[in-house]
């Protein structure tokens, strides 16, 4: 399926539109791609799965295996995040290829070309991480404050209408921000920025458009949403048929984790899609949002000369 740019700013269904015609046309050359992020995943779940104590089993011995379990599980996590990194900018290079009608990148160039701005994503979500924690310290002291003063004995209404509103504030300041540098990944890929500037160009797009882009946002986690529980009410189903809800995990643990396994693993291949349809549709609203910013502007510099 052929695929052609908007060239003027769209409505929020023109948007929604242009997210799944960006999906149906990138989807055979990313799914490969996406495969990989699913295969990383269910191997991690695999081996993290948590490992019920076998009968008469020493309850010291299984506190051993469980903490070892739980410092390996946070290597494999972190080695999990940077892979997911790698497949995010791949299929975002791969996106970005039919957006510009350009030739399909190879599967391992676009892995390549993921891996080479990886530098650029660690140093951009750090960046945005300590953004967001020092926006919210403020606050977040505040109602540690008025929490610590509530349990010391001093519980009133006012203090806690003030630990209520102090963690709605709290919320909306981390919804505001991630909203604003929501674009920081597609702004690597489209316009080959390093990862401070790509935040910075996220942050212009966005203002003026917050509540326009938090609407389409909605929708589309809706969207993936409904995905979501599809694919897992057929591994629930699966496991149906593979007899789980019919193991008892105290009798036979075993077999209860093996089955649990196969559920998850089943899980995990919805990420063949949704991955995609996610980059897509931060492509979609990203082109959007700069053909309303190169309008804006080329506005401006026409006023600007009507007015000399």
């Amino acid at each position: 399926m052929s695929y052609v740019a908007p060239s003027s700013p769209l409505s929020i269904g023109g948007v929604l539109d242009n997210w799944m015609r960006l999906f149906s046309a990138s989807f055979s050359r990313c799914w490969a791609l996406a495969l990989v992020a699913v295969a990383v995943t269910a191997t991690v779940q695999f081996l993290v799965t948590p490992v019920l104590p076998l009968p008469h089993q020493n309850p010291l011995v299984y506190l051993q295996h469980t903490l070892s379990m739980v410092r390996a599980a946070s290597l494999l996590y972190i080695v999990s995040g940077l892979v997911g990194l790698v497949v995010y900018g791949a299929l975002l290079a791969q996106q970005v290829a039919v957006m510009r009608g350009s030739p399909p990148l190879s599967f391992a160039g676009a892995l390549g070309r993921g891996l080479r701005r990886l530098p650029r994503m660690l140093l951009a979500a750090v960046l945005m991480l300590l953004i967001v924690v020092a926006a919210c310290l403020p606050i977040g002291l505040g109602v540690a404050v008025l929490v610590g003063a509530r349990d010391a004995g001093h519980a009133s209404g006012s203090l806690t209408l003030g630990v209520v509103l102090g963690s709605f504030a709290l919320t909306l300041v981390v919804i505001y921000l991630s909203v604003r540098l929501e674009f920081w990944l597609p702004a690597l890929f489209v316009e080959d920025c390093g990862g401070a500037a790509a935040l910075g160009h996220s942050w212009r797009l966005v203002k003026g458009h917050w509540w326009r882009v938090t609407m389409i946002n909605f929708v589309a986690v809706i969207i993936l949403l409904i995905l979501s529980m599809a694919v897992n009410w057929v591994a629930g189903l699966v496991g149906g048929v593979f007899g789980l809800h019919a193991i008892d995990a105290l009798t036979d643990p075993a077999q209860f984790i093996r089955r649990m396994r196969v559920v998850s693993a089943i899980a995990a291949t919805a990420s063949v899609v949704t991955l995609p349809l996610v980059t897509a549709m931060w492509l979609s609203i990203y082109q959007d949002l700069k053909l309303r910013r190169e309008g804006a502007d080329l506005a401006a510099r026409a006023e600007a000369l009507s007015g000399t």
